[in-house]
C-alpha cells in the first residue's frame, strides 16, 4: 500500500507571497532564519543514548490506565517499571537445519558458562543467556545484555563474532521475542500455500520458511507449499528478500502490493474447467501499527506518544484483515498482530471484521497452545478518545464537522460479549521481559459471500492533527467498484456470484501500477544492498508507523550509532586474487583458469541495464527452460544430476540467448508463475540462483557452476554413493566410492588448507584428495565434510583450477565456515595445537 506523510504546516511557508518582493537584506535574513531553522530540526532528530533519555509521558500512562489494560494497581506499576527498561537481546535458531541442535548445544556448552554474570560499567552486572521457555526445542534464546553491550563489551567479543557469523549465513536471526509467536500460532505445515500480507523486512517470513522446510533433514523433495512474502514499500521489499534469501528457499516468492489490493491470481481449473483463485492455507496479517508496545527499544515514542495514530490507521488495519479473509480458504487460519497495546488497533479491529464477515470469520481458542508463554486474554470493553484528548462514549458525540473523520467501529459494537474477543492474546512487557504485542487467531468458517456493506472512505486516515503525523491510505476504489470494474474489463474472468464475487480488485489500476514497477532481478541485489544498508533489520521487526518529526531513516530507533553491527545486508564478491609472488611461473596459467568474478559481475550488470530498460511498461518476464532446452544436457551430464531432478522447474529472467544465471524454483512457485494472470503480480523477487555461467579465456566441458546460493537443494540430487562412507573424523581418511567424481569427501585437514588461502595449490592437499582432483578437468565440483555423527555435512561449491582450488563462497560465509572449522577442530582435539589458522 502507499503510505503518505502529512506534512506539518511551518510558519516559514505563510505570507510568501507578501515577502516575495522584500528586500534583499530581507531575503537574506529569512534564508538565515530558514537554515537556522533547518539545523534546529536536524539537531532534534539525532540520536540520542537510550540513557539520555526521558522515559516518561503523562498522556500515554493516562490514556491506558483508563483503559484499564492491567486492573491490578501493583501489575500496573510492575508494568510502568519495566517498559523504561532496555529491551534485551533475542535471537532464534533456524530451526529447519540439522545444525540447529549443534548451534544449540555449543550455545549451551560453551558461551552460557562464559556469559555467567559478567559486570560492564561500574555497577552493571548480566545474567547468561537463557532459552525462552515457550518457543520449541530450547531454539530461541534471551540475553539480558542490551544489543549495544554485546557489540561493545570486550567479554562478549567471542559471541558477538559468533552471532554475526551465523545470523549472515541464516543459521540464526535476531529477532523480538514477542515477535517470534504469530508464526507458531500460524501452525504452517510443509504442504501449505502461505501468504505474508505486510511482511517486511522479514524476520517473521523466515520463520514461516522454516516451517515450510521443516521436513528437509528426512527428506530430499522439495516442499509442495509456498510463501508468498508481500510488502507495500518497494524498499522494505528488497530488504525482505534480503532477510528471507538467506534461508535460501526456491519456495519463496516477494510481491510489492498494497495489501489492501493484494490481486487475485487463477491458477487451476476446477471439474468443469474453470479457472479458480489462489486460497490460502494459512495468512499472516502483521499489519503496520503505532507501535507503542515496543517503546523498550523505539525510545522516541516517550516522546511522541499520541492518540492520532491509532485512529488514523485502524480503517487500514481493518482492510487489511478484511482481504485476508476474502484470501484465505475454508478451514483456514489467519493471524492477526500488531506490536501495539491500543485496543482502536488490536479488539475494534477484530470487532469489526467479524461483524462484516457474519459469522464465517471465528477466533480460535489457542490457550493450550504454548503454555509456557504468560498471556492475558483481550478486551471486550474500551473507550475513544478523540483527537482534542477528550474521552467520547459515541459517533454522534463527536462534531459533524470532524465526525467523517472516524469510523463507528472503533466504539464497541452493541454484541461485544458474543464475539469472544477473550480468546484474544495480549502480552505485557513486565511479563517475561519483551516488548507488548497483541495476537488474534481468526479460522473461516464459511464463504464470504456479502460484504457490499462495507463502507470505505477515503478519509478516514486523514485525522487532522496537530500534535501527529498521521499516515493516510491512498485507496482509489472500492472493494465493490473494483468488482465491477474487473468484469467489465475482462469477460473471460467474469467473476460469479462466488466468495470471490466483492474481492478482485480493478484490473486497469493494476496494470498501470504494472507500467511503472521496475522489476529486480537477483543479479542486481547487490546495486540495492546500498540503498538498504543503513535499515537495522534487528529493531525493524514490526510495521511501526511513526511521527514525521523522527529522522526518516530512524525507523530502528535503538542504537543509531551501531550500524557497524547491522549484519551487512551488502553482497562481498568472491574474489579470485592472484597466486602470491613466491608462485609466479604458474601465475599465467592460473589466471586463464580462474573463473573470473568481477567480470562476470559487470556482465551481469550490463545484462540487467539493459533488462530494466525492457521492464518499463511490464515485468521482466520469468522464462522456463525447455526440456529441449541444450544446456539441460550437458549440465545433467557433467554433474552427474539424477534423472528425478525437477528441470523443468529451472528458469531465467533474461532473453539473452547466453544465460548468465540460471534459478530453480518450487513446483507451487512454477504454478503461479505460469498463471494465465500472473502479470497482475508484481514480483520482486522469486527463486534461488542454482547454475552460474562461468566465462574462462581456455574451453571447458561444462560453462555452468554450482552457485552456493541453491547448492544444498541440488545436492540430494547428485549421482553418488557415499552413504556408507566410514562415518569418522580423520582427516586422510577419503575411502569414499562415489559415483560421481565431481563430488569429493574432506577430511578436517584438507577443509583447514582449503580455508588457509584463497587459492591453495593443489599440491598443498593430502595425497588421496589430490590424486582425485589431477584426475578431474577444469571446472566445479562439489566437497562435502562428515564432522560428527547425526550433523549435517558441509557442502561446499569449489572451482577446480589448473594448478589450484577456489571455495566459491561469499566473505560473509566463508568467514562463518572457518568459525565453525574452528570449533570442530578445538571439539575433536586435545592440544592448542590444532587450532586453524586462518
Amino acid at each position: 500500500m502507499t503510505w503518505k506523510r502529512k506534512k506539518r504546516n511551518n510558519n516559514k511557508n505563510k505570507n510568501n507571497k507578501n515577502d516575495h518582493n522584500n528586500s534583499n537584506n530581507n531575503s537574506s535574513k529569512n534564508l538565515s532564519g530558514e537554515v537556522k531553522e533547518e539545523q534546529q530540526q536536524q539537531q532534534s532528530r539525532q540520536h540520542i543514548p537510550f540513557d539520555d533519555i526521558v522515559r516518561e509521558n503523562e498522556a500515554f500512562v493516562n490514556y491506558y490506565k483508563i483503559q484499564n489494560i492491567i486492573s491490578d494497581e501493583a501489575e500496573w506499576n510492575k508494568f510502568l517499571e519495566v517498559i523504561k527498561i532496555t529491551l534485551p537481546t533475542s535471537f532464534r535458531i533456524t530451526g529447519s537445519r540439522s545444525q540447529a541442535f549443534e548451534l544449540r548445544d555449543l550455545m549451551k556448552n560453551e558461551y552460557v558458562p562464559k556469559l555467567n554474570k559478567i559486570q560492564f560499567g561500574d555497577d552493571k552486572r548480566c545474567e547468561a543467556p537463557k532459552p525462552l521457555l515457550w518457543y520449541p526445542d530450547e531454539l530461541a534464546w534471551q540475553h539480558s545484555a542490551p544489543r549495544s553491550i554485546i557489540k561493545k563489551e570486550p567479554e562478549f567479543q567471542s559471541f558477538h563474532k559468533w552471532l554475526v557469523s551465523e545470523t549472515e549465513i541464516g543459521n540464526i536471526s535476531r529477532q523480538e521475542a514477542v515477535s517470534m509467536t504469530p508464526p507458531l500460532f500460524l501452525d504452517v505445515k510443509p504442504d501449505h500455500w502461505v501468504l505474508d500480507m505486510c511482511a517486511a523486512p522479514g524476520s517473521k517470513t523466515t520463520q514461516i520458511l522454516e516451517a515450510i522446510h521443516i521436513n528437509d533433514t528426512h527428506s530430499n523433495i522439495i516442499p509442495s507449499g509456498i510463501v508468498i512474502a508481500n510488502d507495500a514499500d518497494a524498499k522494505r521489499s528488497h530488504m525482505l528478500v534480503h532477510q528471507a534469501k538467506r534461508l535460501k528457499s526456491p519456495c519463496l516468492m516477494v510481491t510489492n502490493h498494497d495489501a489492501v489490493q493484494f490481486p487475485g491470481i487463477y491458477v487451476q481449473q476446477d471439474a468443469f474447467g474453470k479457472l479458480k483463485p489462489i486460497q490460502f492455507d494459512r495468512i499472516l496479517v502483521d499489519v503496520p501499527c503505532s507501535g507503542d508496545g515496543t517503546l523498550r527499544k523505539n525510545y522516541i515514542i516517550w516522546k511522541n506518544w499520541g492518540i492520532g495514530n491509532a485512529i488514523g490507521l485502524h480503517y487500514t488495519q481493518v482492510k487489511i484483515l478484511l482481504r485476508g479473509a476474502q484470501l484465505v480458504k475454508e478451514n483456514g487460519r489467519i493471524v492477526y498482530s500488531t506490536c501495539s497495546l491500543n485496543p482502536l488497533e488490536n479488539e475494534a479491529v477484530i470487532a469489526e471484521v467479524l461483524r462484516r464477515c457474519r459469522g464465517n470469520l471465528q477466533l480460535v481458542d489457542v490457550s493450550d497452545q504454548l503454555p509456557e508463554l504468560k498471556r492475558v486474554p483481550g478486551l471486550t470493553t474500551w473507550k475513544v478518545m478523540n483527537k482534542e484528548n477528550r474521552w467520547v462514549d459515541k459517533l454522534e458525540d463527536i462534531n459533524p464537522r470532524y465526525r467523517k473523520k472516524y469510523e463507528k467501529s472503533l466504539w464497541p459494537p452493541p454484541n461485544v460479549n458474543e464475539l469472544n474477543l477473550e480468546r484474544c492474546i495480549r502480552i505485557y512487557p513486565h511479563f517475561q521481559d519483551t516488548g507488548g504485542f497483541f495476537i488474534a487467531i481468526l479460522q473461516k468458517t464459511g464463504p464470504i459471500t456479502d460484504i457490499s456493506d462495507i463502507n470505505i472512505s477515503n478519509n478516514v486516515d486523514n485525522i487532522n492533527n496537530d500534535d501527529d503525523n498521521i499516515i493516510s491510505n491512498d485507496i482509489n476504489n472500492d472493494i465493490n467498484n473494483d468488482i465491477n470494474n474487473d468484469q467489465k474489463d475482462d469477460e473471460t474472468e467474469k467473476i460469479t456470484k462466488t466468495e470471490f464475487n466483492n474481492i478482485e480488485e480493478n484490473k486497469n489500476q493494476d496494470d498501470v501500477m504494472m507500467t511503472i514497477n521496475k522489476e529486480i532481478d537477483n543479479d542486481e541485489e547487490d546495486k540495492l544492498d546500498k540503498l538498504i544498508n543503513k535499515e537495522d533489520e534487528d529493531n525493524n521487526d514490526d510495521n511501526i508507523i511513526i511521527n514525521d518529526n523522527i529522522d526518516n531513516g530512524n525507523d530502528n530507533n535503538n542504537d543509531n550509532n551501531d550500524n557497524d553491527d547491522v549484519i551487512p545486508i551488502k553482497r562481498s564478491k568472491v574474489v579470485f586474487k592472484n597466486e602470491p609472488n613466491k608462485r609466479t611461473k604458474i601465475k599465467k596459467e592460473f589466471n586463464q583458469q580462474q573463473p573470473d568474478n568481477d567480470q562476470q559481475d559487470n556482465n551481469d550488470n550490463n545484462d540487467n541495464k539493459d533488462n530494466n530498460q525492457k521492464r518499463i511498461g511490464g515485468e521482466e518476464p520469468f522464462i522456463f527452460l525447455e526440456p529441449e532446452n541444450e544446456e539441460i544436457p550437458i549440465i545433467r551430464e557433467y554433474y552427474g544430476l539424477s534423472k528425478d531432478f525437477p528441470f523443468n522447474q529451472l528458469l531465467v529472467r533474461s532473453t539473452n540467448e547466453k544465460n548468465k544465471t540460471i534459478y530453480l524454483v518450487s513446483e507451487s512457485v512454477k504454478q503461479v508463475l505460469e498463471a494465465s494472470d500472473s502479470k497482475r503480480l508484481r514480483v520482486v523477487n522469486t527463486g534461488i540462483r542454482t547454475f552460474t555461467r562461468q566465462e574462462v579465456n581456455n574451453e571447458i566441458k561444462c560453462e555452468y557452476r554450482f552457485n552456493a546460493e541453491g547448492l544444498s537443494t541440488i545436492y540430494p540430487y547428485l549421482i553418488m554413493n557415499n552413504d556408507n562412507d566410514n562415518n569418522d573424523n580423520n582427516d586422510n581418511n577419503n575411502n569414499d566410492d562415489d559415483d560421481n567424481k565431481r563430488v569429493i569427501k574432506f577430511g578436517l585437514e584438507d577443509l583447514k588448507t582449503l580455508l588457509s588461502e584463497p587459492t591453495p595449490l593443489i599440491e598443498s592437499f593430502s595425497d588421496n584428495i589430490k590424486e582425485k582432483l589431477n584426475k578431474l578437468d577444469i571446472g566445479c565440483i562439489v566437497i562435502y565434510i562428515e564432522h560428527g555423527k547425526g550433523l549435517d555435512k558441509i557442502i561446499l561449491p569449489v572451482w577446480r583450477a589448473a594448478v589450484s582450488l577456489n571455495l566459491l563462497y561469499r566473505k560473509e560465509e566463508r568467514k562463518a565456515l572457518e568459525l565453525r572449522v574452528q570449533g570442530y577442530i578445538q571439539r575433536t582435539t586435545i592440544t592448542k595445537d590444532s587450532e586453524i589458522d586462518i
